[in-house]
């Protein structure tokens, strides 16, 4: 599960009852990263409202860029949880599973025009953000991104760079194949 004590739904009380109560509501399922977080419940509530906030903001980057974007991070920052997870999820909006597998093991290949700008721009910034990311960003907008669609995209970056350090970081297993069926 992970490498510190986790508290599981039939165990929590208080605010993380409430909070575990209302992913379930929300999502259908608690997933292991948010249960390696129980024992601090405001940051995991923390958690999820970044995620809400970077991932799923209306008006900006589709649902597909996003996980194109979280596919890239993930693999790039050698998380196989999250990298399951999200090419789960990107195969819901890409309807195309041997395309999905493409992105994780070469997303730069796999892509083309905008969604490559984005895999080009997430990749530098997720692993060598010293490295600078100027020229990405004019391919962004060189590639139709407004600059709210950028600053999106910055965000999917660090949130999943984030995201992957707690997975990675607290040795968090992946899920049976059963119980990994998500609302997204």
């Amino acid at each position: 599960m992970a490498y510190i004590r986790v508290i599981h739904e039939d165990e929590a009380d208080g605010k993380l009852f409430e909070l575990y109560d209302e992913i379930q509501r929300n999502r259908g399922r608690v997933s292991n990263i948010l249960r390696a977080q129980s024992l601090e419940p405001k940051a995991m509530r923390a958690h999820l409202d970044l995620y809400m906030a970077t991932c799923f903001s209306k008006g900006g980057l589709s649902r597909r860029e996003v996980e194109v974007i979280a596919v890239t991070v993930s693999a790039a920052n050698g998380d196989a949880y999250s990298l399951s997870h999200h090419k789960d999820a990107l195969g819901r909006y890409a309807k195309d599973a041997a395309w999905v597998e493409a992105v994780a093991k070469d997303p730069a290949k796999a892509t083309t025009g905008r969604e490559r700008a984005l895999v080009e721009y997430a990749t530098i910034l997720a692993a060598h953000p010293a490295k600078g990311v100027k020229p990405q960003v004019e391919a962004l907008r060189k590639n139709g991104l407004r600059d709210e669609e950028i600053l999106q995209a910055a965000q999917v970056v660090g949130y999943f760079t984030f995201a992957n350090r707690i997975a990675v970081g607290l040795g968090v297993e992946l899920e049976p194949d059963g119980e990994r069926d998500y609302h997204y």
